[in-house]
């Protein structure tokens, strides 16, 4: 049986350490890209340049252009579950949604014309179609966590279940992302706050109003 030492452990760790941070300088170089000009017409060439590594390299961590939009579906994912996770622990979760509403918005939104290409590359691409709509599921199954945090607290109504809840405010960013994005330019910043406030007063509980409403409809 062969041991593993400390010293091998130890070098296995940076070598994972490099090879993620080679992938997120290649990442980040093509959001910068995307954000200018769009997934459509920005090159590989153009991405190498930016992220000053070879096509070689590139192609060592990302198999096309349009493979580093996986990697964009997994930082959206993990924001979500770091909302969650902030959840358990946090009062309210009202400032916990609307944080992570934000958080979600830097990383497609960063213009109007990146979030165009994106919506339009997932549509169009059937593999990356299917990775957009696990990640539509997964975070949605994370934003459900939320809902159900606040019911447990009595702040969200709990006549609906918590995955319906996640579902209206999922639909509702997501549209309200979309609609932006074909918009005359504008800050997207208060386009989140005002959805997310008419979001909020539906799902928030409020004494009587929801009980009464249903007790009615029985």
């Amino acid at each position: 049986m062969v041991k593993t030492t400390n010293t091998e452990t130890q070098g296995d760790g940076r070598r994972e350490r490099r090879k993620e941070e080679m992938r997120s300088q290649i990442f980040q170089a093509a959001m910068r890209l995307f954000e200018r000009k769009g997934v459509f017409d920005t090159t590989v060439e153009e991405i190498t340049e930016s992220a000053d590594v070879a096509k070689g390299t590139f192609f060592n961590y990302f198999p096309s252009k349009e493979a580093i939009l996986t990697k964009l579906a997994e930082r959206q994912v993990g924001v979500i579950q770091k909302a969650a996770e902030r959840a358990r622990s946090e009062a309210s979760m009202r400032p916990v949604l609307v944080d992570m509403a934000h958080e979600l918005s830097a990383g497609p939104a960063r213009s109007a014309m990146m979030l165009r290409s994106l919506l339009s590359v997932f549509l169009s691409n059937k593999q990356l179609s299917e990775t957009f709509q696990n990640a539509l599921q997964l975070s949605r199954e994370r934003i459900a966590s939320i809902m159900e945090r606040g019911q447990a607290l009595g702040e969200i109504r709990k006549d609906m279940t918590s995955a319906e809840l996640a579902r209206i405010f999922q639909h509702a960013m997501f549209g309200t992302h979309a609609v932006w994005s074909i918009s005359k330019p504008s800050d997207l910043k208060p386009w989140i706050d005002k959805t997310f406030e008419i979001v909020w007063c539906g799902i928030a509980a409020q004494s009587g109003t929801h009980s009464a409403s249903t007790e009615k409809a029985l």
